[in-house]
């Protein structure tokens, strides 16, 4: 199954990236930190500029 062995190395790519700088999706500002993780649950963000909490998040990625 040489598809899976593609998934695979595409995934540990994924894992093992540099950390990308995240901004607010509502108002754009990188003054967003990490809140306390529990376990499985998704990442919660809050935004320290317009207060936002959630889970998504806007990321910059090399070209």
């Amino acid at each position: 199954m040489p598809w899976l062995k593609g998934l695979a190395d595409k995934l540990f790519k994924v894992r093992h990236r540099a950390p990308t700088p995240v901004f607010c999706p509502k108002c754009s500002s990188h003054k967003i930190k990490l809140k306390e993780g529990y376990g499985i649950l998704p990442h919660v963000y809050r935004c320290s500029e317009c207060g936002y909490e959630g889970s998504l998040v806007l990321e910059l990625e090399e070209e």
